[in-house]
């Protein structure tokens, strides 16, 4: 096939999906008995053939085609058809002198497509959800890393903490060291809990941590008040921005487990 060109068609006879290429640079894949019976059906015309979803689907299949033997998609990554256009076709073929002289007088047609690189199409389109998919699961897997660390350094901190608060809530009542550690505690969770962003709002636990000299019995009474409060506060927090209350828990239940009559009541409502 050394050319083609566009002539004044006087019947219908597509046989083929050629490029846009010159003379012998031109590629082209004829189409199959079968293909040829489907373009041809007697509803497909030379003014309507575009109407058939059949033809542009066999069309666009042949272009696939093509792009792989043309020159004109070297480079592309994807290339898609752009253009669709039927041409008159002069065939140089010396084996068919019946189809060259039909071509001749303008018989013989074929689809002419145009490619474009579609590429940047496909990215945006097709493989943004494959990003955006991979992008999460990083996202998660480091705030996983993150969580889990954070946790290990809190439970590796706990051991020591509750043992040493144990220590001293057990302690003898009467010692100075008892009654500051007791203040401390509360001050710890005072401090915890004004990192908080609705802090404003614990009115009633501010006024149940936040305590002046009191005796020892007020003190451990103010203590157990000051965690019910808080831990009934904070349920509603998510678990990571909780405040730790494991100190003062494990000094509520150390002083409760010593069944002072003065502690009786709020200890019943651990």
């Amino acid at each position: 096939m050394t050319e083609i060109s566009q002539l004044k068609f006087v019947q219908w006879r597509p046989i083929g999906v050629c490029d846009t290429g010159s003379g012998k640079e031109r590629k082209a894949k004829m189409f199959s008995k079968a293909d040829l019976a489907t373009v041809t059906a007697p509803d497909v015309k030379r003014g309507n053939w575009r109407q058939h979803p059949e033809v542009i689907r066999l069309i666009e299949r042949y272009a696939s085609e093509v792009a792989e033997l043309s020159a004109l998609t070297d480079g592309m990554h994807s290339p898609e058809v752009t253009e669709i256009n039927l041409v008159g076709a002069v065939l140089g073929l010396n084996q068919t002198p019946i189809l060259n002289q039909q071509s001749s007088d303008g018989k013989v047609q074929f689809f002419q497509v145009s490619f474009r690189d579609g590429k940047s199409k496909r990215i945006s389109h097709s493989n943004w959800k494959k990003w955006l998919k991979l992008l999460l699961i990083a996202t998660g897997a480091i705030l996983a890393v993150v969580l889990i660390y954070l946790m290990i350094i809190k439970l590796s901190q706990l051991p020591q903490r509750n043992t040493k608060t144990n220590e001293i809530c057990g302690s003898n009542r009467q010692k100075s060291v008892y009654s500051e550690e007791l203040q401390t505690i509360r001050k710890s969770l005072i401090d915890d809990l004004a990192r908080l962003p609705d802090w404003s709002t614990f009115k009633q636990a501010r006024a149940q941590c936040i305590a002046g000299n009191l005796g020892v019995n007020q003190q451990e009474q103010r203590l157990i008040q000051c965690f019910l409060t808080v831990r009934n506060r904070v349920k509603s927090i998510p678990t990571v921005t909780r405040p730790d209350l494991s100190r003062i828990e494990s000094c509520v239940r150390t002083i409760c487990s010593q069944r002072r009559s003065h502690l009786s009541s709020a200890c019943k409502r651990l």
